[in-house]
């Protein structure tokens, strides 16, 4: 079967089916025709893919953005189906035609996608959970020759939000600081100094500074986000989740619930559940309850006028 439709909405994972395709059927990447169809008619493609190909014996042509097979409604060119429909029921057997439907879900009422199921090697593909991306990242770092410790994959992941699209683009650029380097060891300093670290990543490894009494790297951090402008309020908020995070870790440890379980309960990256378990031990239930009471006095001071929110931070970071 020469058709195929790929339903994800990662471009990575469509772009590897896509090649897998290309190689199934010994199509060279230099004579696949990609058409958009929020551009282009279906029709003009279909001419394409109906004629014969010339010096090469087959060509692949792809269809992008198929949106007319979705409930979406979308302004784009007139797309003829009903030509569409016939070129299904009689392909040509030389060429390849490829549906790339960045989709969640195609509308499974319409006649079309129907008949697509019946006609094409139809794949939908899941997104990848947290341990095949980190396993993917192992794949990715070791073709590389790039050497790291068990800790990296998983911080990657998080850093991009378990978004193999994301965590693709910063593996790329890890990739391209390490082609001209001798040195091919990836450490998890040099990750947060080259991928982009939101306020909530920020305010984790704060949190982990202070639980590990490192007080240097939590001034640091905390320098960090005053000169991005963050409000101290904000941060002040933030700490207060994460150490009642960790009072939530003890409590349901307490109930003899696992790694993931906890994760599972408190919808919490799993990565993140295994390091607060760590913070979670430096403390007792009674000292969590002790920091969070600290937090909440300052919040009432800082409202009454009695401190300013950056000095009254300071003071905590140094104080804990």
């Amino acid at each position: 079967m020469k058709i195929y439709t790929i339903v994800t909405p990662h471009e990575t994972l469509a772009k590897n089916k896509i090649n897998e395709a290309l190689t199934a059927n010994q199509i060279p990447h230099n004579t696949k025709t990609n058409y958009d169809m929020q551009e282009v008619a279906i029709q003009e493609a279909l001419f394409d893919v109906a004629s014969a190909s010339f010096l090469v014996e087959r060509k692949a042509t792809i269809i992008k953005n198929p949106y007319f097979l979705t409930a979406a409604k979308t302004i784009g060119p007139e797309h003829d189906l009903d030509q569409l429909t016939k070129y299904l029921n009689n392909p040509n057997p030389e060429n390849v035609l490829i549906f790339h439907a960045p989709y969640e879900k195609l509308d499974e009422r319409k006649k079309i996608v129907k008949l697509l199921k019946k006609t094409s090697n139809f794949v939908k593909i899941e997104p990848l959970n947290n341990l095949q991306l980190i396993d993917y990242t192992k794949d990715q770092l070791k073709r590389q020759n790039i050497t790291f410790n068990n800790d990296i994959p998983q911080i990657l992941t998080q850093l991009t939000k378990n978004n193999i699209d994301k965590l693709t683009i910063e593996l790329q650029k890890l990739q391209d600081y390490f082609a001209n380097s001798r040195e091919r060891n990836l450490t998890a300093k040099l990750i947060y100094d080259l991928v982009p670290v939101t306020l909530e990543d920020n305010i984790f490894l704060l949190t982990e500074a202070l639980t590990s009494k490192n007080k240097k790297a939590a001034y640091r951090i905390f320098s960090d986000l005053m000169t991005q402008k963050e409000e101290p309020i904000k941060l002040i908020v933030m700490i207060a989740n994460q150490f009642r995070l960790l009072g939530q870790i003890q409590r349901l440890q307490a109930q003899r619930m696992y790694e993931k379980e906890i994760a599972t309960e408190l919808a919490v990256h799993p990565y993140r559940v295994k390091i607060a378990i760590k913070q979670a031990r430096l403390f007792t239930l009674a000292q969590l309850n002790d920091v969070l009471k600290q937090l909440a006095e300052m919040d009432l001071q800082i409202k009454t006028g009695q401190i300013d929110s950056q000095t009254a931070l300071e003071l905590f970071i140094l104080k804990i």
